[in-house]
């Protein structure tokens, strides 16, 4: 079923606020690191997302990087 107007608009907006970042493995060097990850992630039942948030999460933090004043300053 085809979105509305009034849809599209709200996800346009929904998007606008989103940051997204993306990881990909290319054959050839580095694909038995991306298959590695993929052996933990399903062994631990974990999400790639949720994963990889806990991994910069934790680099950020111990690197003592600050956060924002306000969700403005994003």
């Amino acid at each position: 079923m085809p979105l509305s107007e009034a849809e599209k608009r709200a996800q346009k907006k929904y998007n606008e606020k989103t940051i997204t970042v993306a990881a990909s493995y290319k054959p050839g060097t580095d694909i038995i690191e991306g298959q590695r990850l993929k052996q933990y992630l399903e062994s631990t039942d974990q999400s790639a997302n949720s994963y990889i948030k806990q991994l910069i999460k934790a680099d950020l933090d111990t690197k003592e990087i600050p956060y924002p004043q306000s969700d403005k300053d994003v």
